[in-house]
């Protein structure tokens, strides 16, 4: 393993880890740009979603209002079918999660998209043009991040100029690739976050490993008082006329 260098290391990490879900409210601290909540594994979940979710194709893109997120649900007829019980259980971690991350954002609205991946959405190294998304795969690797001083930020997007990432100088020497563990919760601040433009975390989808990931992710649609400097309007704000950042195409695919 290459050793980190001493000024690489040494600096603050932007990552603050947590085994308290009252921990992501870190996020919101200037230098954090990912919380990592990393909770226990609920085996059950996880073998629903390896066994049901998994053994087709899933690709759910909802809208869900805060107010009504007790009645919820973002899993098609055939995984109800499949096991019941299990999809019950699903669904309220799903509601829970959606919750939460309301209440943290003043979100009234959210973007919901639980999908299942087999080869990465987005491979490249990039940052994502929202305030905060939510992130958990319920199984399969996780998204893949970099700390904030090891990025050379002039390499991102275009500027690589199709060289790949590993060879472009978008990672500076001694930079360690770090992946959110699998059933872990991460918040990840982009460059929309007020103040944080060029700042926000550098990730990527993981690189196929032969087995399919469930991966949900959580935007905010909208809200009803601008909570941490979002638009209140939910209709969002514009993404730079740069592929540095990844706006809605992605659509949390990670």
């Amino acid at each position: 393993m290459t050793a980190i260098p001493e000024d690489v290391a040494a600096a603050a990490s932007c990552c603050h880890r947590t085994d308290e879900v009252a921990g992501l409210a870190e996020v919101v601290a200037d230098l954090v740009q990912i919380a990592i909540w990393q909770r226990p594994v609920d085996p059950a979940l996880r073998n629903f979603a390896r066994s049901v979710l998994a053994a087709d194709e899933l690709e759910q893109v909802l809208e869900a209002d805060v107010a009504t997120l007790a009645t919820f649900d973002p899993l098609p007829a055939a995984a109800h079918a499949a096991d019941p019980a299990a999809a019950r259980a699903f669904i309220a971690d799903v509601r829970w999660l959606a919750g939460m991350f309301a209440e943290l954002t003043g979100a009234s609205r959210l973007g919901v998209r639980l999908v299942r991946l087999q080869k990465p959405m987005c491979p490249r190294f990039h940052t994502d043009f929202v305030g905060l998304r939510l992130l958990t795969t319920y199984c399969g690797v996780g998204t893949e991040w970099l700390e904030h001083e090891q990025v050379d930020r002039d390499f991102l997007g275009h500027r690589s100029m199709d060289v790949p990432d590993a060879r472009s100088g978008l990672l500076r020497p001694g930079a360690v690739v770090q992946q959110v563990p699998e059933f872990a919760v991460a918040l990840l601040k982009g460059d929309a976050w007020p103040g944080n433009q060029g700042r926000g975390i550098v990730h990527r989808s993981p690189a196929a490993r032969g087995e399919a990931r469930i991966l949900l992710s959580l935007d905010v649609l909208g809200q009803a008082g601008g909570h941490h400097g979002f638009d209140a309007s939910g209709e969002g704000v514009r993404a730079p006329d740069d592929d540095d950042c990844c706006g809605g195409a992605c659509g949390g695919g990670r």
